[in-house]
This record gives C-alpha cells, sequence and structure tokens, in this order.
C-alpha cells in the first residue's frame, strides 16, 4: 500500500509514524542516487531540488492528515500554499530525510502543518505549508 496517491516515481516517503495521535508524525525517505533528477541538478555535484524538499514536507503532512480521518474517508490533499520555508543545508543522493510534521491548525478544507526535515541529527529545511483536501 502506498503512503501517497502520488505514482512510485513521484512518491517522497519510504515510511511513516505517528508520534502523537491527530497532531504529530514522522516521515522518512532515502534518496536514492539514481533518482534521474540528479544527473542533472548540478552533474558532478548533485543536490536535491529545494522544491522536492518542500514536497517531501507536503507528502508528510498528507500521511498525518490522512491518519486523523474516518478510513474510509478520502484522502486526497493537495497543497495550496507555502506560507514559509527555509532550507538551511544541501541535501545529497543517498541521504535519508526525516520530517517531522505537526498539524498547526484546521480550517474546514485546508490544514496547516509545520514542518523540519533533518538528515541525521543535522536541520535541513524548515518551514509551515498549507494543505487542501482535493476533489
Amino acid at each position: 500500500m502506498s503512503l501517497t496517491p502520488h505514482g512510485p516515481g513521484f512518491s517522497f516517503l519510504d515510511a511513516f509514524e505517528v508520534t502523537v495521535a491527530d497532531r504529530e508524525g514522522r516521515g522518512r525517505t532515502w534518496l536514492d542516487p539514481a533518482l534521474p533528477f540528479f544527473a542533472d541538478h548540478f552533474p558532478g555535484r548533485p543536490l536535491m531540488p529545494g522544491v522536492l524538499l518542500i514536497e517531501c514536507a507536503a507528502q508528510a503532512a498528507g500521511a498525518l492528515w490522512a491518519s486523523t480521518l474516518a478510513a474510509n474517508a478520502p484522502a486526497h490533499f493537495i497543497l495550496a500554499q507555502v506560507a514559509q520555508f527555509k532550507i538551511q543545508q544541501p541535501v545529497k543522493p543517498g541521504e535519508t530525510v526525516e520530517t517531522d510534521v505537526a498539524l498547526e491548525n484546521r480550517f474546514g478544507d485546508l490544514a496547516q502543518f509545520v514542518v523540519t526535515l533533518r538528515v541525521g541529527s543535522i536541520e535541513v529545511a524548515r518551514g509551515r505549508l498549507v494543505l487542501s483536501q482535493g476533489q
């Protein structure tokens, strides 16, 4: 079972666990050096594109929100807003990104999350995202 509604080529969530029921969770993804974007995103010095770090965070936020819904409820979410996001360190092929996500507010079909991404003990990015419950 996939953790996201994405196809395998665009899923950035290998594992997800709820750490505080209905409020917090942690996602994890290993960045396979063979992923196609690494070949061209700075050849010879590949880095994870920042927009894909945001996607990692959004997918973890979606997994957390889905965990709060009834088993038969549709769990399709889309990124509605990047309210704030700061990349602090580069992320390289072969690294594992852990994303801590916390549900901050819910506004009907919208939910706001605080996200922190780490590689090992190093914080690489943090921000605030809003997801929309898609149709």
